[in-house]
């Protein structure tokens, strides 16, 4: 017992006061150091941002941007990852800001500084997030001999790098939609954002395959296509579109039918009404929304006899929203008869109780 109160005493109890101000002193060490870092990384940022305005809004000679370029290095330690990275974060910010013109200088700054190299050496990581981030640099600053650095992540297994590529190749090569096949299924929404962006801001005509991919047994391929369809207000093909309503993927079914209302195609009236009353009353509303739009005659019978008989509140609110946009007054003739629908009519006019 002494000799355990000795090692206690003399060993255990020194041993962890040490350990516990040696801990308390490296804590206190790395919180001025990271103080100390984010001042040193916020006044290389307001140097970075102010040589990159100055260099794009001055419009240099060449000798001048040189010239320019020279001292810049000097002032901030471009040899860091971080510093690269901030960089590149900067004049993807700024390029997003400036005309064409303006861009192309920010372009020659990314290449003159060495940062595609940066870039480049992230599609070659290991690591998927980090090739995705390459990838993204060589899109958003426009850097087409990347291309041949990420054309063979198109068909990658791994989707969101997959998907990143495509996003990324479709881009820099103005349409070429060559691995549309390889598009997730399982990230459509991202996957849909990002190609509605480079369609808008790279102004890229319509793939003339979308004829074809409009019959393709690939739901990727037909949410791509009826998607294109939508954007560039392609009705040449509404027979097929239509047909598409027959399709069991529910998310599918449920852009055709947002589709249908876009397209404003007429000729689907028949076709909704038809399979109204077999799908979920999530079909059912997205059928009445559309209807709200296309509707005539037909709908307006139809909702007229199904509104008092509806037990779903949801779908009868959304019945009551599409007839009074398409025939008030025989909408009114029902809520006369139906103190329910009534009420309903209220609330989709604001009608203050």
């Amino acid at each position: 017992m002494e000799q355990l109160i000795f090692y206690l005493k003399f060993y255990l109890i020194p041993f962890l006061l040490i350990l516990i101000l040696s801990c308390t002193l490296i804590l206190i060490f790395k919180r001025i150091h990271y103080q100390y870092f984010q001042v040193y990384r916020h006044s290389i940022t307001k140097k970075a941002e102010k040589f990159l305005t100055e260099i794009t809004l001055s419009h240099p000679d060449r000798h001048t941007f040189r010239t320019k370029l020279a001292e810049f290095r000097k002032q901030i330690p471009l040899h860091k990852s971080w510093c690269k990275q901030m960089l590149i974060d900067d004049m993807i910010r700024i390029k997003n800001n400036l005309k064409d013109q303006n861009a192309k200088i920010i372009n020659l700054v990314y290449k003159q500084l060495d940062l595609n190299h940066f870039s480049a050496g992230l599609i070659l990581d290991i690591r998927n997030y980090k090739k995705c981030e390459g990838i993204y640099h060589f899109q958003s600053m426009n850097y087409k001999p990347g291309i041949s650095l990420f054309k063979k992540y198109l068909f990658h297994p791994d989707k969101i790098l997959r998907s990143n590529a495509n996003i990324a190749y479709l881009s820099l090569s103005k349409g070429d939609w060559q691995a549309v096949d390889s598009l997730p299924l399982k990230v459509s929404l991202l996957t849909t954002i990002k190609v509605m962006d480079v369609l808008h801001t790279q102004k890229i005509p319509m793939p003339e395959k979308v004829d074809v991919w409009i019959t393709s047994g690939k739901k990727t391929v037909l949410k791509l296509a009826i998607m294109l369809m939508v954007f560039y207000n392609y009705r040449k093909k509404s027979a097929e579109i239509i047909a598409l309503l027959k399709h069991e993927h529910i998310p599918l079914k449920k852009d055709v039918i947002i589709a249908i209302k876009d397209l404003y195609l007429e000729e689907a009236e028949d076709d909704l009404l038809l399979i109204f009353n077999t799908e979920s009353i999530e079909i059912q509303l997205e059928i009445l929304e559309s209807l709200k739009v296309i509707g005539n005659e037909k709908t307006i019978e139809f909702l007229k006899k199904e509104i008092p008989i509806q037990e779903s509140k949801d779908v009868k609110l959304k019945m009551v929203s599409s007839l009074d946009r398409l025939d008030n007054e025989a909408l009114d003739e029902i809520g006369l008869l139906d103190i329910d629908t009534q009420k309903m009519i209220n609330h989709i006019r604001k009608v203050p109780i």
